[in-house]
Order: C-alpha cells, then sequence, then structure tokens
C-alpha cells in the first residue's frame, strides 16, 4: 500500500484543490514527524566518544515528480547526494528534543543510481554548541509521496576510521578537532552505487525521540575563495563561518595541518591557540589528488597550511558558508562611506551568527547566549523582517521541564548547551524576561508568553532567598557578570547594576502578565539603590557587609554602572541631569583621548557601550550616535569586516550582539524608528544627524517598509512605501517633516 509523509500528503490534497498536477509550494521548515523512519545507531556505541558514522543507501530513480529527505541527528549530520553537498544540520533544540530538516533532493538526483549518503557525528561531550546525548539518525527519503528508503529498514552504516578518535577538544565549549587519516578513493563510498569497501555496522533502534519542526530558514552554502598570502597563508576578504576546504595534490605521505583564525599575528602567522582554542584540522595524506571539507563550521579570515612532513601542494583554500540565508533584502545606503561599511559589517556579523538561534559567536563555542540575544533579536526582525529565530531561541528555553545541573528556578546563562560544572549567571536570567516584552511587541505571539509564565515566576521566586532586609540582592551565587571590565570586580555582596537589571526584570515581569505587585517592587528597588548607590556624583557599583553587619559602599563607580542605572531608569536626566550632562558630554569615545575622569573605569563593547547608544538614543541625540559608532567601531570593521565582542581584539572579533549596530542606524538614522506588526504601524523618528540624504528597505515578512529622504535645512521630505495595510506615524521632533507616501 502507498504511503503518503505529511509533506508527502499536503502535496497531493493540493494538487487536488488546485485541479493540476504541478507541485505546489511546501514549507520544508514545518516537517514534524516522520512517516517510516527510526532512530538507530551502532549497537552498544551510542555513548561512544567522538565517533562518526557513515550511513549510505543507493536508491534507483525514473522519473521524479518530487523528492524529499527528513532527517535529524543527536548532534549535526552532513548529507551528500552522489557525492554532492546537500545540506548540514539538524537545527539545534533543548535537551530530549530534536527538529527535523526536509530537505528538497530532487536538484540532486538522477535517473537511475543514486547513493545518498549522510555522515553523522556523534561527540557525546559537554559543551557550550551540541548537546551531550546519546548518538542517533533518524532518515527517510521520500520520492514521488512514497517513502523509498528510511533509517531502521534501509540505509547501512560504516565505522570507517577516516576520522581519529582520540584528539583534544576544540575548546572547552566545542567538542573534539578535525583529525583525518586518509587514502585518494576516500570518498569512494560517496558516489560509488557498487562500493563494498567496508563491514557495516550492526545498527540497532534506539528509543522513540520527541521531534520538532525545524521552523527557520535553511542555511547559505555559497562558496568563496581565499587570496594566497605570504608563508602559506590564505585570506578571506573578511571573517567568513563555513566549511573549511582545502584542494592539495600530494606526492609523497603528507602530514598536512590548517590552522585558521580571525587575526594574524605580527610575524604574518596564525595562531591557532588565540581564543584559547585548537583551531585547525589535521590531514594525514597518502599520495594523490584530495578535495578536502572540514565536517565542522569554523571562523577565519586566514587559513594557514603547514606541511609538517612529507611533500603536498596546496592548489585551492575556499569556504562553504553555514550562515543565515534571509539577509540581503534589506538595505542601507547614506552616502557616509563609513556608514555603509558599517551597516555591512553588522549584517555580515549577524548572518553568521543566526544560523538556528542567535549564537555568542561562531567561533570558539556557538551557544545561545541570554542578554546577547536581546540584541541580536532586534537585528534578526530588521534585517529579515521575522521572528522565527527568536521563537526558536525562546523556545528552548521552555521545552525541558528542569535544568539539568542548574539551581531550581535558574535559567541557563547560554542553551543548548550543558553545564556539568552548575555554573550560571543570575544577571543573564533577567534579560530572558526583559526579552520577552520585546518579542510580544514584534512578533504579538501571546500564546509563547503564557507559556513562559510558569518559568518566569519560578526565576522571580529564586531570587527571593537572595533579597535583604533593604528589599535588595544581596551575595548572589555563581557567576554574577555585569560586564567585560573593571565593573566585573566590583559584584561582591550588593552589586547595584544586578539590582537595577533586577528591578527592571520585575517591571517587565509586572507588565506582562498584568502583575502591579512586581511593579510596585520594581520601584521600591529603584527607590532604595538611589538612596543607597547615589553618592552625590555617580552610582557606586557595590556594597559590601562588614564584620559587624553594616553595609558599606565600595566607594568605585564604574562608566558601566552609570549605563545600567540610566538603561534600567533607576536613574534619569530628570532625577540626574549633572551625571546624564558629563555622561552624555565627556564619556564616549571622547574620553579615550582627554582620559578625563581617570577614577571612573572605562566600559567595554559588551554591553557598556551598546547600552550608551540605547541611551543616547532615548534622547535623540542621533549626530552624536552616528559620529561614536564610527569612532568605535569602524576599525573593526576596517580590520576583520565583522564587530567584536569587545573594544579590544583579546576575544572573538565575530559577536552576535555587535550585529546591533544595524538596528542603531535604521532607527537613529534612517529614522524608522518602530516597526509593528500587530499594530500595523511604522513610526518615523527624523533627526538631523548630520547627514543630508539616507534610503534604506526593511524586511516586514514578505514585503517591506521602503523609505528615502532628503534634508534641506530643517525640513525633512520624506518618500514612503508600506506594506498593505500599514500606516504610519511621525514623532515629534525640532524639524520639519513632510511624507509622500507611494
Amino acid at each position: 500500500m502507498k504511503r503518503f509523509s505529511i509533506c508527502g500528503l499536503l502535496a497531493v490534497v493540493v494538487s487536488i484543490l488546485a485541479g493540476c498536477t504541478q507541485a505546489p509550494t511546501i514549507d520544508l521548515k514545518e516537517c514534524d514527524a516522520f512517516v517510516a523512519a527510526k532512530p538507530v545507531w551502532a549497537e552498544g556505541r551510542e555513548t561512544e566518544r567522538n565517533l562518526t558514522l557513515a550511513f549510505r543507501e543507493v536508491i534507483n530513480t525514473g522519473r521524479i515528480g518530487e523528492a524529499y529527505m527528513r532527517l535529524t541527528a543527536s548532534c549535526n549530520y552532513r548529507l551528500r547526494v552522489n557525492g554532492e553537498f546537500v545540506a548540514h544540520g539538524p537545527s539545534v533544540a533543548a535537551h530530549d528534543f530534536y527538529r527535523i530538516d526536509c530537505i528538497d533532493l530532487k536538484p540532486y538526483l538522477q535517473r537511475g543510481d543514486n547513493v545518498i549518503a549522510v555522515e553523522v557525528a556523534g561527540y557525546n561531550d559537554d559543551n557550550y554548541y551540541l548537546l551531550n546525548q546519546p548518538s542517533f539518525l533518524q532518515a527517510e527519503v521520500e520520492i514521488n509521496g512514497e517513502v523509498v528508503a528510511a533509517t531502521g529498514s534501509n540505509f547501512k552504516a560504516y565505522d570507517l576510521k577516516q576520522r581519529k578518535q582520540d584528539v583534544p577538544e576544540f575548546s572547552f565549549q566545542r567538542p573534539h578537532t578535525e583529525y583525518y587519516v586518509l587514502s585518494a578513493d576516500f570518498e569512494q563510498w560517496l558516489n560509488d552505487a557498487e562500493w563494498q569497501g567496508a563491514e557495516a555496522v550492526n545498527l540497532v533502534e534506539q528509543p522513540a525521540k520527541a521531534l520538532l519542526s525545524r521552523h527557520v530558514e535553511y542555511p547559505d552554502y555559497t562558496i568563496h575563495d581565499a587570496t594566497p598570502q605570504n608563508n602559506n597563508v590564505y585570506a578571506f576578504k573578511c571573517n567568513s563561518t563555513g566549511f573549511l576546504g582545502v584542494k592539495v595534490k600530494v606526492e609523497e605521505p603528507t602530514r598536512l595541518q590548517v590552522r585558521f583564525d580571525e587575526l594574524l599575528q605580527e610575524d604574518g602567522n596564525v595562531n591557532a591557540g588565540r581564543l584559547g582554542c585548537q583551531a585547525y584540522i589535521i590531514y594525514e595524506l597518502q599520495p594523490g589528488d584530495y578535495n578536502l571539507e572540514s565536517y565542522e563550521p569554523y571562523t577565519m579570515k586566514y587559513a594557514q597550511a603547514v606541511v609538517e612532513s612529507g611533500k603536498c601542494t596546496v592548489e585551492r583554500v575556499y569556504m562553504r558558508d553555514y550562515c543565515n540565508s534571509d539577509v540581503d533584502r534589506a538595505t542601507f545606503v547614506s552616502g557616509n562611506e563609513d556608514l555603509d561599511r558599517l551597516f555591512e559589517s553588522a549584517r555580515e556579523t549577524f548572518r553568521q551568527n543566526a544560523l538556528d538561534i542567535f549564537m555568542d559567536c561562531p567561533s570558539r563555542e556557538r551557544a545561545g547566549w541570554l542578554c546577547d540575544s536581546y540584541f541580536t533579536s532586534r537585528v534578526a526582525f530588521d534585517l529579515s523582517g521575522d521572528t522565527q529565530i527568536e521563537r526558536n531561541f525562546i523556545q528552548n528555553f521552555l521545552l525541558p521541564e528542569k535544568f539539568k545541573h542548574i539551581d531550581e528556578g535558574m535559567l541557563p546563562m547560554c542553551y543548548p548547551s550543558d553545564h556539568p560544572n552548575q555554573n550560571h549567571i543570575p544577571n543573564w536570567a533577567m534579560w530572558f524576561v526583559i526579552e520577552l516584552e520585546e518579542y510580544l511587541h514584534r512578533s504579538g505571539d501571546r500564546a509563547m508568553i503564557d507559556t513562559a509564565k510558569p518559568r518566569v515566576y519560578a526565576l522571580i521566586d529564586y531570587f527571593k532567598p537572595f533579597l535583604n532586609e533593604d528589599g535588595l540582592l544581596e551575595k548572589l551565587t555563581r557567576w554574577v557578570f555585569v560586564e567585560w571590565s573593571h565593573a566585573n570586580n566590583l559584584v561582591q555582596d550588593v552589586s547595584y547594576p544586578s539590582n537595577m537589571l533586577y528591578a527592571h526584570m520585575l517591571d517587565v515581569a509586572g507588565r506582562l502578565y498584568n502583575d502591579a505587585a512586581l511593579n510596585e517592587q520594581a520601584e521600591q528597588v529603584r527607590k532604595t539603590i538611589r538612596e543607597q548607590s547615589f553618592d552625590g556624583e555617580y552610582f557606586v557599583d557595590n556594597a559590601v557587609r562588614g564584620k559587624g553587619g553594616k553595609l558599606t559602599l565600595s566607594g568605585e563607580h564604574t562608566e558601566a554602572c552609570q549605563y545600567y542605572a540610566f538603561f534600567t531608569r533607576t536613574a534619569t536626566p530628570e532625577l540626574h541631569p549633572d551625571l546624564w550632562k558629563r555622561l552624555r558630554d565627556e564619556f564616549g569615545p571622547v574620553r579615550k583621548q582627554t582620559n578625563a575622569y581617570e577614577d571612573v573605569p572605562f566600559a567595554n563593547a559588551f554591553i557598556g557601550n551598546y547600552l550608551r547608544n540605547e541611551l543616547l538614543s532615548r534622547e535623540g541625540l542621533s549626530a552624536q550616535i552616528l559620529k561614536e559608532v564610527v569612532d568605535f567601531y569602524l576599525p573593526m570593521a576596517d580590520l576583520t569586516g565583522t564587530l567584536w565582542e569587545n573594544m579590544t581584539t583579546v576575544a572573538s572579533c565575530n559577536h552576535g550582539f555587535a550585529s546591533h549596530i544595524a538596528h542603531v542606524l535604521y532607527r537613529d538614522v534612517l529614522g524608522v524608528y518602530d516597526i509593528s506588526p500587530v499594530e500595523k504601524r511604522v513610526v518615523l523618528r527624523m533627526i538631523d544627524s548630520g547627514l543630508e540624504q539616507c534610503k534604506g528597505s526593511i524586511p516586514v515578512g514578505d514585503e517591506s517598509v521602503d523609505i528615502e529622504w532628503t534634508k534641506n535645512g530643517d525640513e525633512f521630505t520624506v518618500s514612503l512605501s508600506l506594506p498593505e495595510g500599514y500606516d504610519y506615524g511621525v514623532m515629534p521632533t525640532e524639524n520639519k517633516v513632510t511624507v509622500v507616501v507611494k
């Protein structure tokens, strides 16, 4: 009897209803079930570390109307058909949940025999990237509505031992490095239908899995080449993320190490350990021609081929992108070359950090961090016009009943990830609640907010035992984190930035769930902080409990603490006008030159300087924002083409939250202050930034907001195109604004 999958049945039904035989468009992101496939793995080896299995099936096809492959795995897979790369996945999910990819195979199939080959890594390793869960593959191929191959009934698997198992971890945040031992025919299993070069392992069915749809777009796999430099170094145009490819001609047995990093050392070589990683791939190669491509995605601007023994010639180095595929519709053109380059650097940063969740960085870990996601999610809405990735990101935090190794009520600082050391950042869990409010505004997804309510209130309950007699959090445990600066040396006992954020979280939760008691508590916390922390000039970072039980201010005040105060509305320009004027006029990049206020330690990019952008925006200081973002961030764009974690190169030079500059340029320079899909309304705020013209396009679903303006004197003339059913408003400013709607 013929059996139809969800995708196949949908195709048939829609075709009948349409009265035609043409295959309809199918949403390949929303497949959430298998028809016949079972999860399988090599018998008794499902918890073995760093085991890669090669799954393979030969299918014979005639006329192909439609062809799909559904698959998921515990860690990740690489799918190739007849030797040609097709896909890498799956999209990540929470512990004990697995997202299904549904791949259109039709472009890759030929009449006759086709080799379907899937490499699957089973790492079984604690990290901040791929969860430590027993290995499996679940996959099936559907041709013309019928499943023709499925794990559990078809597909054989082989332990080819091409990849060494006993190797170091790439970093403590990622699983093992790649080390290969290969002969020139190593890819024969991928494209030879008659191949019988190894004995199949015994596959056994694994426990049933909780399955989810992918929900997000499939990646961009564009290939681009690196340019050869000195010392066997190859340079990409900018920082790039994906699968590193090397074409090699080997003349005698060779050991080749390919190192990579975002920067070059002063001596012109690559430092593979700069980020505390083992950023290299090792190949032991027999004579022959090789086209090598990494299994794991990496980030680099430079790759260096080091022949440790033997003799070979590197003929090509390339990157197969593994990046967000829906960022090109967004545009920004200001006529200011520096700003336009910053926008493109922000876009490049985002596309490499927003594949299926909002990543910290695509290099050393690839996990999704709270707080970072608050900023990156805004950019996702700006560049792609939807909240698909943000929905996955939030859903992952809501799916597990409880988080292994994490204190009851607390949220992981990054997820999906494993935390066997029981570490967490209590402050970062607060950002989860704060982001929910903006997610609701962007998506209208009240169901997700309601689903999150038990987790939000459990978090609020978690903090209650830490409240002191003044109603402030004291002696928070684990990693209390404010930012990457001296401010993080001042978190002992009562951390005022932590309490400022706590008040902000309570206020947001009160609004989300109509809980006035939380709003009242938030205001009381702010009032107490003002009374205790503000010394007449600055907010002091913390107070320490002395031997006599008395709280004493540390006397230290950092730039970051002041930004926390204003961002959370503990301080306001009206309540603290002198402090605000000082921060506005004498802090920021100018202080790097003047070195004013030496007793106030500098803020860093994450997150002090990004909070500063928010404060300047609230006051409508677009001209100042324009100058400061160029001063702060253009050197990053010039060096790597991406934006960094810190103001220096000491850490990741490609960090997801840093793409927020794109949002700043849209909001504070282009003048699109807000887009509400729920209200179907666009709000403009036209403020003199020093530019005479600017234009841009911001996706909204499948449509866009298109805006172009010129400025003459104090008058803006705006040409505006809106999505169907949308209207607009203009915020009052000192400038005259004339809007013409196309």
